[in-house]
C-alpha cells in the first residue's frame, strides 16, 4: 500500500499549468519540494530530485496540449529525499489533472531526460515487457488450461469444474480393473503429463497398505486410487479411496494443473470406473498415508462427552418467624 506525504500543489503551480495546458508559450516546468529539506540548497544538481512537467506537441481529443511527466531521482539523493518524492508524484498528478499526461518517465540520471533517452524510454514501453519464471509458468497454465477445454472425454461425459485432460487408453484399463472381484491389482497411480496435457498411468500394482505411503514421490503431485480390503468390527470391507498428493516443494505449473484436473480424475473414476469412493485423501507429505490415519479417516472416532446432570438450584431458605 503506498502512502502520500500530505504535501499540497502550490497555487502558482496550479495555476501556472492550468494555464499552459492550452498555449504553447511554454515547454517545460521544473517542480521541486522546497521549505522540506536542510541543506537541500548544496546538492541541486546531484542530490536534489525533481519533478520536470513537459509540454508534447500532441493534443488531446478537447484540444489541449499532452504532456509527459517526468520523475528525477538521482541515486546520490538522500534516503529521505527519495521517499518523500516518491509519496508526493500521486498528490501532484492528481492535482494538476493526471488525464492531462500521456505518459510518465523515470530516471536516476541527466542522460536519461534527453531526446535519446525518451526515445528509448518509448520503445522499451512499447516492447514486451520480458516475462520472470513465475509469469513464464503462469502463462503456460492460462495456455494449458484453453487446450485442455477442447478435450472430452468419449463415451459417457460428465462435467467437473475445472480442467478435464484426456486419460490414456492404459490409465482408463487400469482404473475400471479396480473393480473386478478378483483384484489383480488395488493400487492405480496417475501422474500428469503437461507436455502430451493427457492423464497417465504411472503404475498399476497390488501394494500392503503400509507401502503405500512410499509409493508417492515428495516432489511432484500424484493421483491415485487405492482399494483398501480390510476387516472392520468383524465384517470384511472393502474401501475404495482416492489420493491426492501435491508436495509443497513441487514446480508452480505442476500445483496449479494437478489442483485444477483434480475433480475432473474423481468423475472419471466414478462415471467411467464405476467406482464408488470411499473417501478422498488430499495430504502434501506422502508420510501421511499410514494404516493408523486411514483408518481414522474411514472410521472417525465421534466423543460424546456425557451430558452434565442438571442440578436443580435449591430454594431459597425461608427466614423463620420470631416468635414473641
Amino acid at each position: 500500500m503506498s502512502h502520500q506525504s500530505g504535501i499540497r500543489v502550490s497555487q502558482e503551480l496550479a495555476y501556472l499549468f492550468a494555464n499552459t495546458v492550452s498555449e504553447k508559450n511554454l515547454r517545460l516546468i521544473r517542480v521541486s519540494i522546497i521549505n522540506d529539506f536542510a541543506g537541500v540548497s548544496d546538492f541541486l544538481e546531484e542530490k536534489l530530485p525533481c519533478y520536470i512537467l513537459y509540454r508534447l506537441d500532441s493534443k488531446s481529443s478537447t484540444g489541449d496540449y499532452e504532456w509527459l511527466f517526468m520523475s528525477y531521482v538521482p541515486d546520490l539523493a538522500h534516503v529521505r529525499d527519495k521517499m518523500l518524492y516518491a509519496s508526493t508524484r500521486a498528490t501532484l498528478l492528481k492535482e494538476l489533472g493526471d488525464s492531462r499526461f500521456v505518459d510518465s518517465m523515470y530516471g536516476t540520471t541527466a542522460p536519461e531526460f534527453t531526446l535519446d533517452g525518451y526515445q528509448k524510454h518509448k520503445q522499451h514501453k512499447e516492447a514486451d515487457a520480458p516475462l520472470t519464471a513465475r509469469e513464464k509458468e503462469l502463462a503456460e497454465v492460462k495456455t494449458a488450461e484453453a487446450n485442455a477445454n477442447a478435450y472430452s472425454y468419449s463415451a459417457r461425459k460428465s462435467h467437473a469444474s475445472g480442467i478435464s485432460f484426456p486419460m490414456s487408453d492404459e490409465a482408463t484399463q487400469a482404473i475400471q480393473g479396480l473393480q473386478q472381484p478378483d483384484l489383480t491389482n488395488n493400487f492405480v497411480k496417475l501422474s500428469l503429463d503437461i507436455n502430451k496435457e493427457r492423464i497417465e498411468l504411472e503404475e498399476a500394482s497390488k501394494i500392503d497398505i503400509d507401502n503405500l505411503a512410499s509409493s508417492f514421490p515428495t516432489d511432484s503431485p500424484r493421483f491415485a486410487f487405492y482399494v483398501y480390503q480390510h476387516t472392520h468390527n468383524g465384517q470384511d470391507v472393502r474401501s475404495n479411496i482416492f489420493i491426492y498428493i501435491c508436495p509443497p516443494n513441487s514446480k508452480i505449473r505442476e500445483r496449479m494443473l494437478y489442483s485444477s484436473c483434480r475433480g475432473s480424475v474423481i468423475t472419471f473414476g466414478e462415471n467411467e470406473g464405476c467406482i464408488t469412493i470411499t473417501k478422498k485423501l488430499e495430504t502434501s507429505d506422502p508420510a501421511d498415508l499410514t494404516k493408523t490415519y486411514i483408518l481414522e479417516e474411514l472410521y472417525p472416532v465421534t466423543e460424546t462427552a456425557p451430558k452434565p446432570l442438571f442440578s436443580r438450584p435449591k430454594p431459597p431458605g425461608r427466614k423463620g418467624a420470631v416468635r414473641t
